[in-house]
Order: C-alpha cells, then sequence, then structure tokens
C-alpha cells in the first residue's frame, strides 16, 4: 500500500502542500475562487518550523489510529480501500479525545472550532489513481507517494549517497594515512640513518 512519506532535510517551508490542500479540499476546486470561499478551506497539513529543519505536520494514517481507538462515539472510521483514518464530521461531538491522543498533532480544530479537522489523505484523489494533493504539489519532494518498498529502497540509497559524500569529503581534506607497508619501509629507513 502506498503512503506519503517525508524527507524534512529536503523541505523549504514553502507551503505549497498547505496551499494545495487548501484548494483541492475548498467547494470550488479552483485557487481563484477557493481564496474568496466563507468559510475558507482549511488545510490539513500544517508547516512547522523547528531550528535547522522544517516539517510538514499531517496525519499518517495510522494502522491502529490512537484517535479511531479513543473517538468515544465512532465518529472515526478506518477506509480499508484507501488505508485511510476518516473523521465523519456528522458524527462528531466535539470532544477533541482524538487531538488529545494524537502523537503526531494532526487533529485540529476545525473553522467553527466545533469538529475534529484532519487530513483525509485525498481519499478521493486516491480513488481516481491520483497522489494525494501535498505530495503532488511538493517541488522539493519532500513529501512523496510512493509503496513501502520504493521508500525503504530511496532511503538505504540517499544513506549510502550521503554516506559516500562525506567519506571523500573527509578523505580530501585529510593527509592520506599510510599504509603498514610504507610505515615499516619508512621505519627501515630512519633505522639505517641512526
Amino acid at each position: 500500500m502506498k503512503k506519503v512519506a517525508l524527507d524534512p532535510r529536503k523541505c523549504t517551508a514553502c507551503r505549497t502542500c498547505e496551499l494545495q490542500c487548501s484548494v483541492v479540499h475548498s467547494r470550488s476546486g479552483s485557487i481563484h475562487s477557493a481564496i474568496f470561499e466563507s468559510p475558507p478551506s482549511l488545510s490539513r497539513v500544517k508547516v512547522s518550523w523547528t531550528p535547522g529543519l522544517n516539517v510538514p505536520v499531517r496525519c499518517v494514517h495510522c494502522e491502529n489510529a490512537p484517535c479511531l481507538l479513543a473517538c468515544p462515539v465512532g465518529a472515526i472510521e478506518e477506509d480499508t480501500a484507501t488505508g485511510t483514518v476518516q473523521v465523519r464530521e456528522e458524527k462528531c461531538i466535539g470532544c477533541f479525545t482524538c487531538l488529545l491522543v494524537c502523537p503526531y498533532g494532526a487533529v485540529r480544530l476545525s473553522f467553527d472550532r466545533k469538529k475534529a479537522h484532519k487530513c483525509d489523505g485525498c481519499r478521493d484523489r486516491l480513488r481516481e489513481g491520483l497522489e494525494p494533493a501535498c505530495a503532488s504539489g511538493c517541488p522539493t519532494n519532500a513529501l512523496s507517494f510512493a509503496d513501502f518498498d520504493e521508500i525503504a529502497a530511496k532511503k538505504i540509497l540517499d544513506t549510502a549517497a550521503r554516506e559516500t559524500a562525506a567519506l571523500s569529503q573527509a578523505g580530501a581534506g585529510a593527509p592520506r594515512e599510510r599504509s603498514s607497508l610504507e610505515r615499516i619501509l619508512e621505519m627501515r629507513k630512519e633505522m639505517a640513518n641512526g
């Protein structure tokens, strides 16, 4: 099953993911019209800045979602066809237990502050064979939509490339370590010279 993967080292905090999310979830579906809608369409992803790192915070649609398990009225359900966790706003009583238990801070208040509001994984887009809006619009690929095996393979390649670059960079500035044979020959030369 495909999921949205995050590489915060690539995030520039451009907030395109937030904009894409707002437009896709607006009534009009158009950036030109969405900005005039009232109430405005809320983004389901929020870019958070920490020193040296930007992180697009969104629901990761946990397998055993704490929000789903904690909801006292069953307003949160899993859509098994898309692998997403959904809030059914018509059933939500606004107790915000889901907000309290979410380990990512991905559950927020709706515009009127009476219902839970979170990423729906772009369920409708997934059903149409499209990527979630946040991943499809990310200009730096900090958010990408891929299969678990693809994500793991990409992370392995990225790690290998980083390690190789670090080793070659360290080797370029540091003096080369002499081999054992070179050291033995140097000691013999010193012994011969007294």
